[in-house]
């Protein structure tokens, strides 16, 4: 069994103690029900004070993936943001609402984000791209704002580590929930993770060399620094040809029009992999891929994926490594119980649980 959590992200500027509002059904007006569902708690500050560095906007304004496959999702779904009302969640340096004025031709965007310094570098790059007539910014949480009106679709980059790491897809349901339209598009509108056993020859050789060291043993050490490795998972870039077997799909979000707010607290999925090869396995590597499309159903949607063997993105793929590196032979059957709970002490952060 391997359990751990992972570490911090990047966010906004919130205040603590602010419980979301979580309609009964996608499409809600504003009079949303008060639910028991909060991210109250010590990592919620941290969590949008991180989002205030310039470094990490950068980051992902370079991550050409990340942002070529919204432009591309905009460009196929042109028909429902054109001349329409388009709402950007967290939308940082306002990337997506430019785009979507830009190239979506939407009518008016609303770009609603958290920390005011992020705010204001949007305004200004809003002004000099000359989009201010159709780009208005709002300082605030999404859960707290107020809009003018309600709007067609509902465009956010909320994915973090292994998908959900942060829980930004809560405040994203919080929104469509109070603000968009009967019949409204999400974008995305559909997310999946995906988990395949993979091995780690270099970290396995590190570790046993520690028990024959010049002729000493010192394996202690090596079981010390094995320890180290899972306390908590690994975001790593992992090599196609690092995997023991073919990738399987763990959870399902399925269509992000109809999740219920609040549902993301927790996720348990019994998985099965047939190794393809010999090899010594280490962990499970979980990566995720998410769908742009009217409906998750759409057989033309546009995917962005972080699968290894895609263009690499800055969330690379998370690894949970196991304590052991088995030895298996092509065509051996592995299961392993996966579940994915919201931390207690910071919600967000999950605990990863992987029992095999």
């Amino acid at each position: 069994m391997a359990e751990a959590m992972t570490p911090g992200d990047e966010d906004d500027d919130r205040e603590t103690s602010k419980r979301q509002r979580c309609g009964d059904e996608a499409g809600n007006s504003a009079d949303a029900a008060t639910s028991s569902y909060t991210l109250d708690g010590p990592g919620d500050e941290d969590y949008f004070e991180a989002y205030d560095s310039l470094s990490v906007h950068a980051l992902m304004l370079s991550d050409e993936p990340r942002v070529g496959v919204y432009l591309a999702a905009i460009k196929a779904n042109l028909e429902s943001i054109q001349d329409k009302v388009v709402l950007d969640v967290g939308a940082g340096s306002g990337i997506l609402s430019m785009l979507a004025a830009k190239h979506g031709a939407a009518a008016r965007v609303y770009a609603v984000e958290a920390v005011p310094g992020m705010a204001s570098l949007a305004r200004d790059l809003v002004l000099r791209n000359g989009l201010q007539d159709r780009v208005t910014v709002i300082q605030g949480r999404i859960e707290d704002v107020e809009l003018p009106e309600k709007v067609d679709v509902i465009i956010s980059e909320w994915m973090g580590f292994y998908l959900v790491h942060e829980s930004m897809l809560e405040s994203v349901l919080v929104a469509r929930d109070r603000w968009l339209k009967p019949g409204g598009v999400m974008m995305p509108s559909s997310a999946r993770i995906w988990a395949a056993p993979v091995e780690a020859e270099p970290l396995r050789r590190e570790i046993e060399r520690y028990s024959n060291l010049h002729g000493l043993d010192l394996s202690p050490v090596g079981e010390a620094e094995l320890a180290r490795r899972l306390r908590e998972p690994q975001v790593e870039a992992i090599e196609a040809h690092r995997l023991l077997a073919a990738p399987v799909l763990a959870v399902d979000l399925g269509d992000l029009h109809s999740l219920k707010c609040g549902g993301t607290a927790e996720f348990s999925s019994q998985v099965s992999f047939f190794t393809l090869r010999a090899g010594h396995a280490a962990g499970i590597a979980f990566w995720f891929d998410v769908g742009f499309g009217k409906l998750s159903t759409d057989k033309n949607v546009v995917k962005l994926n972080t699968d290894p063997g895609s263009p690499p993105t800055h969330w690379q793929q998370t690894v949970v490594y196991l304590g052991v590196f088995a030895p298996v032979e092509a065509g051996e059957e592995l299961s392993a119980l996966v579940k994915l709970k919201q931390s207690e002490e910071n919600p967000r952060q999950y605990d990863i649980t992987v029992d095999t």
